[in-house]
């Protein structure tokens, strides 16, 4: 029998004579991953040796383990026959890196274990202190608690920008490739990631003003981060405006470009801290549309550190980012930042950041004329009134979404907006859903 092939979690040694080389392996998949497993019997390309396992065998491994590794770890140790041949397995976990074994630092690379230099062994200390164990962490939850739906559609980004190679798609597999599922048991970022009741926040609102005051929209979902990413960054896209440039063909361009906004709410859901259950928001305002990521921004870092020095990514919930890498959604290098800025850079956009007691607030700021002055307009009703600031807010708010702010009817919002239009209010550029609207000033 074949037990597959070793790799960054997963080592062989031929039995317990290689016990000294064996913990020098789990204190070097502990430093890069964090979990794994270790058999001894088992030969270098997975065909079962077999192992004189006793009461004796699964001492001394344990004693070894314990004794030879800082900080220490309590590993599960198992036998185990495979096809009459005895093995012996240590499943092992941890979350207080760096781990030493004989006083050595390793890390884990391919399939080979080697000294950590200065300063990997100093970026992993200041990487631990940030991130956050609890992805890794086995849930209560089963395959059926996944959502079939939002995993597929997963499957099918991640084959076609060239980030996993899988011919079919199968969920187990699927899940399992991606280190979300292990011995029948669900990490708990599996859930988080594409649980079918996941139940993380997302907050949304649109406002008349600058101040977080009067509500022109307010909406609260509730989903996994797969979901969500794109909840949150739809609902930017359809409440910010968007011009027409016609060159060989009309292009419908947003004033903030799209992959400056997708890269910070995928930063906020990647960042946050999970227990308890986070809650991200996003605020649309004329002048501005800020995001707020329930996860701190490193204590000595800022924004301007990644764009301006070449410094790597230190990542809160590692798993969810690898995962989110597969599809394209994030760059593991760090460099998101960066790219983020170039885009706004491109279009003219300015940003800021604020670090809260509980959390980090993005900001982008939108054209100095989007703001609305309904003084200069006393002669219409509130109704009017609130139409025109929607529409200064957003362009291309439909008739749907208008009615429900002035809580009346389609007929009436559609009466409003013809009266507006006759009295030199408004004007409509294009029809349908290329269509928008503008004011008159």
């Amino acid at each position: 029998m074949n037990l597959g092939k070793e790799n960054e979690t997963l080592e062989f040694k031929e039995s317990t004579g290689e016990l000294h080389q064996g913990i020098e392996s789990i204190a070097a998949i502990l430093n890069k991953h964090g979990y794994g497993e270790l058999y001894f019997g088992v030969f270098d390309n997975g065909e079962v040796k077999g192992q004189v396992v006793n009461d004796t065998t699964i001492k001394t491994v344990a004693d070894g383990v314990i004794r030879d590794i800082e900080p220490r770890i309590t590993p599960t140790i198992t036998p185990i026959t495979h096809d009459g041949k005895d093995v012996l397995k240590v499943s092992f976990s941890g979350s207080q890196k760096p781990y030493s074994a004989f006083g050595k630092f390793l890390i884990r690379v391919g399939t080979q274990n080697r000294q950590m230099t200065r300063d990997e062994l100093r970026r992993l200390i200041k990487n631990e202190d940030y991130s956050y164990p609890w992805e890794k962490d086995n849930s209560s939850y089963s395959l059926d608690d996944i959502d079939d739906e939002s995993l597929e559609k997963y499957y099918q980004e991640a084959v076609n920008c060239g980030r996993l190679e899988m011919p079919v798609y199968n969920k187990e597999g699927l899940l399992t490739i991606l280190e979300l599922y292990s011995n029948g048991v669900l990490k708990n970022a599996a859930f988080a990631l594409f649980g079918k009741n996941a139940d993380i926040q997302l907050k949304l609102a649109c406002f008349a003003t600058n101040e977080k005051i009067t509500f022109l929209d307010l909406n609260e979902k509730k989903g996994n981060i797969y979901t969500l990413i794109n909840e949150g960054v739809m609902y930017i896209l359809n409440h910010i405006n968007w011009r027409a440039e016609i060159n060989r063909k009309r292009e419908e361009i947003p004033e903030i470009p799209v992959k400056a906004i997708r890269e910070i709410v995928i930063n906020a859901f990647a960042h946050a801290i999970y227990e308890p259950i986070p809650e991200v928001e996003i605020n649309i305002h004329p002048g501005l549309v800020t995001i707020f990521n329930p996860g701190s921004f490193p204590d000595d870092l800022t924004p301007e550190d990644y764009i301006n020095k070449n410094i790597s990514s230190i990542k809160r919930n590692p798993l969810i980012l690898d995962v989110l890498y597969r599809c394209k959604d994030v760059e593991k290098s760090g460099t998101g930042f960066k790219r983020m800025n170039e885009q706004c850079k491109k279009e003219g956009i300015k940003w800021s950041y604020e670090k809260t007691a509980y959390g980090f607030y993005f900001t982008f700021y939108r054209g100095t004329n989007v703001t609305l002055d309904v003084t200069l307009y006393p002669e219409l009703s509130d109704e009017e009134k609130t139409i025109m600031i929607a529409i200064k807010n957003n362009n291309k708010i439909t008739r749907e979404e208008l009615a429900g702010l002035i809580k009346k009817n389609t007929r009436t919002v559609q009466r409003i907006l013809n009266g507006l239009v006759s009295s030199g209010y408004l004007i409509r550029i294009g029809k349908n859903r290329f269509g928008y609207w503008e004011v008159i000033n």
